[in-house]
């Protein structure tokens, strides 16, 4: 069924529902106190990087604070600096957060976040790419061709979705062709407001997918790689136990993404179904948003909860609080931990 007749003569509840959770008010009000709660955590988070990383993990510590600021940068820039209010199954709408209020332009706040979420990719990448050149550290070649290897991707992160900004249909005429295939414009839309990124939703998904779909056939490439060197390193330059150690803190750095990717499958799926479909649920794309918002706030307490050095900091310093002795704090300095994790 074609899109510009699947809505004829069909009536929907949402045209005339002034339900709250549909609208950009609720979107608004949520992710900035979501971000509001969520900024202590990311602080929290860089503070146990920057300081709390012993000298075992020194190897990954700043290839992981590098992650985790691109993570935290995604959630900010959902939840604060551009807050989007999106109508799928169109990939239209229009933004809530303050860099509305500074003046920046619609296109330049879609291009930032598509930006900071490629950006993001590249930084797990080079986290497994870390680990693996801790492995083969004395492989000339790779130390060479690695920078190279940096440039190129920031240079394809960078330029990859530049198409779709130069791209950007004329509004007034992407305004009317929505017109045209809709029921209504409902009343909890602010009509006037409405940015329409792309008209063929087809195309910005699918390069969305490549790109996914690239960076983690590479960050598998390294995870396996990385395995296959640890298991040859045993008694030639690495003891049992240091092996032991690098796999565990691998399977953690991997289980530190997985619970987050695991949160955004749902969403991811939702926007799929509906962009392709055209199936339109302001509620369910209200969630949807505040969902991936959540991505580097639960990347955050993965991070703290399954890395033993973050831990077992965390632990000492709620103990100390709920405590309120001032003898005890003297235990939080540094933890002599010598554990990857």
């Amino acid at each position: 069924m074609s899109q510009y007749t699947y809505f004829q003569n069909k009536t929907y509840e949402f045209c005339t529902s002034d339900f709250f959770l549909y609208t950009a008010d609720f979107q608004k009000l949520f992710l900035h106190y979501f971000g509001f709660v969520a900024i202590p955590v990311h602080i929290y988070g860089a503070y146990c990087i920057i300081f709390q990383t012993p000298n075992s993990m020194k190897s990954v510590k700043w290839s992981l604070l590098n992650f985790h600021f691109f993570s935290c940068l995604w959630d900010l820039g959902l939840s604060f600096l551009t807050t989007p209010y999106i109508l799928f199954p169109a990939l239209a709408g229009y933004p809530l957060g303050i860099l509305k209020d500074f003046g920046m332009k619609n296109e330049h706040q879609l291009y930032f976040m598509l930006l900071v979420g490629a950006y993001m990719l590249v930084a797990v990448i080079i986290v497994f790419e870390n680990r693996l050149l801790i492995m083969i550290g004395t492989n000339k070649y790779w130390r060479w061709f690695r920078i190279p290897w940096f440039i190129i991707h920031f240079i394809v992160a960078s330029l990859f979705f530049l198409p779709n900004y130069l791209m950007i249909p004329d509004q007034e005429m992407a305004k009317e062709h929505f017109r045209k295939i809709s029921p209504c414009i409902p009343l909890y839309v602010n009509a006037d407001l409405v940015f329409v990124a792309v008209i063929e939703t087809r195309f910005l998904l699918r390069a969305c997918g490549m790109l996914i779909l690239g960076g983690f056939i590479e960050i598998w490439s390294f995870a396996y790689l990385t395995d296959r060197m640890l298991g040859k390193q045993i008694n030639r330059t690495m003891s049992a136990r240091t092996v032991q150690l690098h796999r565990k803190f691998q399977k953690a750095f991997i289980i530190q993404l997985m619970i987050p990717i695991l949160i955004i499958i749902g969403p991811a799926i939702y926007i799929g179904i509906s962009c392709f479909v055209f199936y339109h649920n302001q509620a369910f794309n209200n969630v949807t948003l505040i969902v991936v918002a959540s991505h580097g706030f639960f990347s955050t307490i993965v991070m703290i909860c399954i890395h033993a050095p973050y831990r077992e900091f965390t632990i000492v310093l709620f103990s100390v609080i709920v405590r309120m002795r001032p003898e005890n704090t003297s235990s939080i300095g540094a933890l002599p931990s010598n554990m990857i994790t």
